[in-house]
This record gives C-alpha cells, sequence and structure tokens, in this order.
C-alpha cells in the first residue's frame, strides 16, 4: 500500500467519524425545526447550530489536511472542474452556516428565532447533504475506476 493510501485511508477515518456526529446534529437539527419552539427552543437550536459549525471547520480541515480530493485529481485531472465546484461550493457553505449560526445566536438572545431563519437553515441542511452526496459519489467513482485499472 502506498504512502498516499495510507493518507488517505486515515483521513477516509477521521472524515467518518467527524461525519457521523454531523449527521447526528444535523438530524437533531432538523427535528427541532420540525417542533412547535418553546421558551427553551431557540438556546438549544443555538447550540446545535454552534456545534455542527465547528464539526463543519473540523471536516474541512481534515479534508484540506489529509489532501482528500488531490489524489482523485491526480489521477483525473478532467475532474478538474467538479473538484473545484466541490471545494467553491464548501467554502459557500461555510460563509452561509456562519451567517446563519450568527443569526439564529443573535435571535436567540433576543427570545425567538424568526421563520425565515428556520427556513434559510433547512435549506443550508439540505444542500449540504446533496453536496456530501456528490463529494462521496466522486471519491467512490474514483475508486472504482482505479481497482478497476488493477492498481
Amino acid at each position: 500500500m502506498t504512502t498516499y493510501h495510507v493518507q488517505f485511508n486515515n483521513t477516509q477515518q477521521q472524515l467518518k467519524s467527524n461525519q457521523e456526529l454531523l449527521h447526528i446534529l444535523l438530524d437533531d437539527a432538523e427535528d427541532m425545526l420540525r417542533e412547535q419552539p418553546d421558551e427553551e427552543y431557540a438556546p438549544w437550536l443555538s447550540a446545535v447550530v454552534d456545534k455542527i459549525l465547528e464539526n463543519f471547520v473540523d471536516q474541512a480541515q481534515i479534508e484540506e489536511d489529509g489532501n482528500y480530493l488531490e489524489h482523485v485529481l491526480e489521477q483525473y485531472p478532467t475532474w478538474h472542474s467538479q473538484i473545484q465546484h466541490l471545494q467553491d461550493e464548501h467554502q459557500l457553505l461555510e460563509g452561509q452556516l456562519r451567517d446563519i449560526a450568527q443569526r439564529i445566536s443573535g435571535e436567540a438572545a433576543s427570545g425567538g428565532i424568526t421563520r425565515e431563519c428556520r427556513r434559510q437553515l433547512k435549506d443550508w441542511i439540505a444542500w449540504y447533504r446533496n453536496h456530501q452526496h456528490r463529494e462521496i459519489r466522486l471519491v467512490q467513482e474514483a475508486f472504482v475506476l482505479e481497482v478497476g485499472q488493477g492498481e
């Protein structure tokens, strides 16, 4: 096994743990968004969103440190635009989540979270899940092609 494959496997294991927690947090946030808000709702949703943001940033760092998509790009340089799109989208997701977290925190401090803010969080979660699905599919496709070529 090459040094890259060892590093990639380590990165995959770290990402798996991170993503499992992130998906639990996203499921919790979605459950909360379906609930009728009460006096405890706003601080709890704010705390969950802050944890989602922290976890999301950690995920990006793990991917960056492990050169997560670099090997795919080396093997399939024609996929550059797909990889660049995913990386750009990741930055947009982070920026939007930071804005949402800040807005939720401010609204929670003033007593309640608006429907618009809740809708934005719901939309962000759907966008993230779609992004994650496309990223995983790209990595899996590269792996299948690599195995099929007899590496």
